[in-house]
């Protein structure tokens, strides 16, 4: 249990203040009871002023359940990989351009301005300023990332705690302030970087960088180790982590919360998720669940639900024809359809996750 919630948890990205093509109601019906905004693309979209004119982001799109913001870093750091003229890593933060309001601007984000913006979207859960690099990046690279990494944690945690006492918030209402391991695929890096973080102390602590191996796979063994890092008593984000049998291996290592992209955005692909059985008859380390695409020919007459023993309220409404013609003539309802399928689906496998924790 973690802020009244019951762990684990997978959190759809709600970047910019919505879940694409759902309301709150929606979300709450399916059992989503929170969600990952972005920092930086709300800064961008909406701006610090209409966040705090309405008092956050959740009282803006009316979401009662936890909110989780990003620190909005790896957004920047991926444009400015992509294209070193956009802007520049230093040690007091990011330097880059963003066009606002028909506008470019050039703007610093650093460790305090980010924390700053997450009080203003008004998080429950706050993610550190940390620094990514491509996994396969330079031994020099990654120990650059590490050491600014721990510099820019700790200038976080001096705002988090200053934003605090200037907001005279109690006990009650403090928010959670999470530290971002990294250190790429090296193993005494990850060491050295959790050391650095842990002995700052926070709240809770995310797996950052890329979960995957040079195969493309879930690299199962990084991910044990970096759960060992951290304290038992304090829980543990696997950022990005996503797929299904990813999730069911994170709970077994020891992580509490995921989040990623994946079944909103295979939502609006037509890549649906479905049980191979019942959910109480499955067996997790078995392949149990396929994929259903719904966008293709043999399911134009098709009578039945996505998935027959599912209770969303898409199944319990649609046929597979049905969702097939709306992908057909592009019509938008079937993003909202599919997706809430997609989630009911991922919340219903932490449910079982739960059950057997």
């Amino acid at each position: 249990m973690f802020k009244g919630i019951k762990t684990p948890i997978y959190l759809p990205d709600a970047t910019q203040g919505v879940v694409r093509s759902l309301t709150p109601a929606d979300l709450e019906r399916v059992g989503t009871k929170a969600v990952v905004v972005n920092t930086y693309h709300l800064l961008l979209s909406l701006g610090l002023e209409v966040l705090e004119e309405f008092g956050g982001i959740a009282k803006l799109m009316q979401f009662p359940g936890l909110i989780v913001s990003d620190s909005g870093g790896f957004q920047i750091m991926s444009l400015i990989h992509q294209k070193k003229t956009w802007g520049k890593i230093t040690e007091k933060g990011l330097e880059f351009k963003w066009r606002r309001q028909g506008r470019d601007e050039k703007v610093w984000f650093t460790p305090e301005s980010s924390i700053a913006a997450q009080f203003a979207i008004g998080a429950n859960i706050m993610i550190c300023f940390d620094y990514f690099t491509d996994p396969q990046g330079t031994a020099q690279e990654q120990a650059l990332s590490i050491e600014l990494t721990q510099v820019w944690a700790e200038r976080s945690k001096a705002e988090f705690e200053r934003q605090i006492k200037l907001r005279k918030l109690p006990l009650a209402k403090r928010p959670s302030l999470m530290g971002v391991l990294q250190g790429g695929m090296n193993w005494e890096l990850r060491r050295k970087s959790a050391e650095g973080l842990v002995k700052t102390g926070f709240d809770l602590y995310g797996y950052g960088g890329w979960p995957v191996n040079e195969a493309g796979e879930f690299d199962q063994e990084m991910s044990k180790f970096n759960a060992s890092l951290t304290p038992d008593d304090k829980p543990r984000f696997g950022l990005g982590v996503g797929k299904p049998e990813d999730i069911v291996n994170g709970v077994k290592f020891g992580y509490h919360f995921f989040d990623c992209v994946l079944p909103t955005r295979d939502a609006r692909h037509s890549r649906l998720y479905v049980f191979n059985d019942r959910l109480e008859k499955l067996d997790l380390e078995q392949d149990f669940y396929h994929f259903l695409y719904i966008d293709s020919q043999k399911y134009r007459f098709d009578k039945q639900p996505l998935d027959p023993h599912c209770h969303c309220p898409t199944c319990q409404q649609y046929s597979r024809a049905y969702l097939h013609h709306l992908f057909k003539i592009k019509e938008s309802l079937v993003w909202r359809l599919a997706t809430i399928h997609n989630l009911y689906f991922y919340n219903q496998l932490l449910t079982r996750l739960k059950e057997s924790s």
